[in-house]
């Protein structure tokens, strides 16, 4: 006898098989359209326990990557919907949410979760607003709470500099983060922006890591919250070295080299590119935050059932991995036959 698949175990199947309309979700469930988007809007399918789960999927000596993505949606009735500023233009309408995952150089990301951000003209005592430093403080206390391990923080510079720090020495968590060049630092007694202190050390100044392509740097500082260290990182676009920079509150035994790989499997475009091409990311089209924010619960899901058959197939792109990971989903929501563990469960 097929067994009667919950709602979330429905969704995830439909979305491993690139089936991301309301109407499409039908029959993948037992309910109806109109059930299926009040049920969305209702209880969170999210639990205390998914970060433990999660994370039993990441490999050792993972980073904690946090960033946000924002997803665009074009119903303005749709609840916390705003504008918010995007890579590809200046502001876009749309959601916004946290993103954290935990990432190694050369593994697959592990997506710990996505958690719907409110702008601050749409604070309200059930989604409050809280500034980017905010944010990630939150979720870092979270995941150490359900005691997800990690080696440090991987964090742009939007997520503030001296109240990283800060809280970096007061938790004893390491963090690397992207900084500006209008930056201030002290350097060898001097104070300069890190612009400023870049030109001191163009590329031919700077050792250059084959394995990147970039010439790199690394330097003592100081600010008023103590010292810390400053990558000058130089790359090569389109023919011309531009550079960036990292401050870091790693110790002097962790190695450049290690810290570019860190920063490397730091980008969150694998994931959220195959969220939003594979998984449909930003296409549910229900009007309620709940709703939002469950469908995007369920796309981390389905993400982690191709992980887990990444992990099982060594190799395997991740379009043959979603592919079967569809077919596992269907053969577990839509029959009687068990796979060798639950659907929602670490690989």
């Amino acid at each position: 006898m097929p067994r009667i698949p919950s709602l979330p175990h429905s969704i995830i199947t439909a979305q491993l098989n690139r089936v991301t309309s309301l109407s499409g979700l039908v029959s993948y469930s037992t309910l109806r359209k109109s059930a299926i988007s009040k049920e969305m809007a209702q209880d969170t399918f999210a639990s205390t326990e998914d970060f433990k789960r999660r994370a039993r999927n990441a490999p050792s000596g993972a980073f904690l990557a946090i960033d946000f993505v924002m997803v665009p949606h074009t119903g303005r009735t749709m609840e916390g919907v705003n504008y918010h500023y995007s890579g590809q233009a200046q502001t876009r309408l749309g959601h916004q949410f946290t993103s954290a995952a935990l990432v190694r150089f050369g593994e697959d990301p592990v997506p710990l979760l996505e958690r719907f951000k409110v702008s601050q003209a749409l604070h309200t005592e059930s989604y409050p607003y809280r500034t980017a430093t905010q944010e990630m403080i939150h979720v870092v206390q979270d995941c150490l709470a359900a005691g997800v391990p990690m080696a440090g923080l991987l964090l742009d510079g939007e997520f503030g500099r001296d109240a990283a720090v800060t809280f970096s020495r007061e938790h004893q968590i390491p963090v690397l983060i992207r900084a500006k060049a209008n930056m201030t630092v002290q350097f060898e007694g001097e104070s300069l922006t890190l612009g400023a202190l870049s030109r001191q050390f163009p590329p031919e100044r700077c050792h250059l890591y084959a394995e990147f392509g970039w010439r790199v740097r690394r330097l003592s500082v100081a600010r008023e919250v103590g010292g810390f260290d400053v990558l000058i990182v130089w790359r090569k676009l389109h023919g011309e070295w531009t550079r960036f920079f990292l401050f870091s509150t790693f110790g002097g035994d962790v190695t450049v080299r290690s810290l570019l790989r860190a920063w490397k499997a730091r980008s969150s475009e694998v994931i959220h590119r195959f969220f939003k091409q594979n998984l449909g990311l930003g296409r549910c089209h229900c009007r309620t935050i709940q709703a939002q924010e469950n469908w995007v619960w369920c796309v981390v899901e389905a993400f982690h059932a191709v992980l887990r058959v990444r992990r099982e197939v060594p190799g395997m792109t991740w379009g043959a991995a979603q592919r079967q990971a569809a077919q596992n989903a269907e053969q577990y929501v839509l029959t009687g036959v068990e796979q060798d563990g639950p659907l929602l469960d670490a690989a």
